[in-house]
């Protein structure tokens, strides 16, 4: 299987936080960007959090809604 892992990365985040996600799909650090992106192309997603929670972020690099997992990872073989 393609990605840095078969299910999505349970993350607990807060309130003012601000995460930089992967979207090129080459972090070593997956699914945080690393600075790969300015040799491969692309840009990573920042977001700033407006309160503590945890976010469901896609680790197969399959989501129709990346960096967020949409349940893709459950119809791939792997």
């Amino acid at each position: 299987m393609a990605g840095w892992q078969s299910e999505p990365f349970a993350i607990e985040v807060r309130k003012g936080e601000t995460k930089a996600f992967c979207m090129c799909g080459q972090s070593q650090n997956g699914p945080f960007c690393d600075g790969t992106h300015k040799r491969v192309g692309g840009l990573p997603h920042i977001e700033t959090f407006r309160e503590d929670k945890t976010v469901y972020v896609c680790g197969c690099q399959q989501s129709g809604n990346r960096p967020y997992c949409d349940g893709t990872h459950s119809t791939l073989a792997g």
